[in-house]
């Protein structure tokens, strides 16, 4: 907060900077490998990951709660996942 972040909400800070102020973009995918398979995530509540799936038989095996008509989702501990991040180079061009 010192360099001029604003709280957004849990451990999520925002700041607005200008074009020139920022050395390189990336998009920046984050999964998380659960029990050896990969899955999307995000944070979830209380300071676990929230880990996503369309895939009713892998929702089944791992014990994910349908949270919509397709997606299937489960809160874990982050104890219990490696996270993974791929990042891949960003421009406005």
């Amino acid at each position: 907060m010192n360099y001029g972040f604003i709280h957004y909400k849990d451990n999520i800070y925002t700041k607005i900077i200008s074009l020139n102020e920022a050395e390189k973009l990336f998009l920046i995918h984050s999964f998380a490998k659960y029990k050896g398979e990969l899955f999307g995530a995000s944070n979830g509540e209380n300071g676990k990951i929230l880990l996503a799936t369309p895939h009713l038989k892998r929702a089944e095996k791992y014990g994910f709660e349908r949270t919509d008509k397709y997606p299937y989702s489960k809160n874990v501990n982050l104890d219990e996942v490696e996270i993974i991040e791929k990042r891949k180079p960003f421009s406005l061009d």
